[in-house]
């Protein structure tokens, strides 16, 4: 096996190399902005996919389509043969496809809720990174490993400190002479902080019991009672179990 000499080793800390490398710099640090400003609306709602997913995301596509635009730079510009000259773009490829299915069994539904997203984001973005490593980029792999640490860490607090929707799902099961009143439970929900949305109410009816659900939020800067919603909820005879979870997804 032949090692590479100095000057193949240089080749990839040359001028046009960093020069690429920062132009790519600049490209991922854009991204990773407009995707917290896309995901932070989703936050802002109550879903699952946040600041963190969506910046992560972005930032893995950014950092894999673009290093396409720059081929004469791939390995430290070392010229690639006609007959392997396809060869890293397949490879990228097979890359991304196994990831994907990587990224979806870590991801969990878990009742009304699903977890995971964040952690199939970070292993997306993780073969990004070694896709620009394996290339030779390396001043933006380091630095999309950087930004994904930050995005991971200092946003996560970002997103919990900025205002945003929180999300609850109500099942009340009922015995089978009470008429629950609609009305009513969106009265008692609005005075203990929770806004009912009257389009979620679903009602099922079976032989020995009646079971109402429905979705309620709380507004940005709303505080709600669960504790008093609780025995308000507890103290009604024709209530037979109820159950308030918060629902992301």
């Amino acid at each position: 096996m032949t090692l590479p000499d100095n000057q193949t080793l240089l080749s990839f800390w040359s001028q046009q190399s960093v020069e690429g490398n920062i132009l790519l710099l600049m490209h991922l640090i854009g991204s990773m902005l407009l995707g917290m400003f896309v995901g932070y609306e989703r936050s802002y709602h109550g879903r699952a996919a946040g600041m963190r997913t969506f910046s992560l995301v972005c930032m893995a596509s950014t950092g894999i389509v673009a290093v396409f635009g720059m081929p004469d730079i791939w390995f430290g510009g070392q010229q690639v043969s006609a007959v392997t000259a396809d060869g890293p773009s397949r490879v990228i490829q097979g890359i991304v496809t196994g990831i994907g299915f990587l990224g979806a069994g870590v991801i969990i539904h878990e009742g009304r809720s699903v977890s995971g997203l964040s952690t199939a984001a970070s292993i997306w973005a993780a073969a990004a990174i070694g896709i620009l490593i394996g290339l030779g980029f390396y001043l933006a792999g380091i630095t999309l490993a950087f930004l994904c640490a930050f995005s991971m860490s200092i946003v996560l607090r970002l997103e919990s400190w900025l205002p945003k929707h929180k999300r609850y799902y109500f099942e009340l099961s009922y015995t089978a002479e009470a008429r629950p009143d609609t009305e009513a439970l969106l009265s008692l929900a609005a005075s203990h902080g929770f806004n009912m949305r009257r389009d979620t109410v679903g009602l099922r009816v079976t032989k020995n019991h009646q079971v109402c659900s429905f979705t309620a939020t709380s507004g940005p800067k709303n505080h709600v009672d669960t504790g008093g919603m609780v025995k308000i909820l507890q103290g009604m005879p024709e209530l037979e179990r109820f159950s308030i979870s918060p629902e992301r997804n």
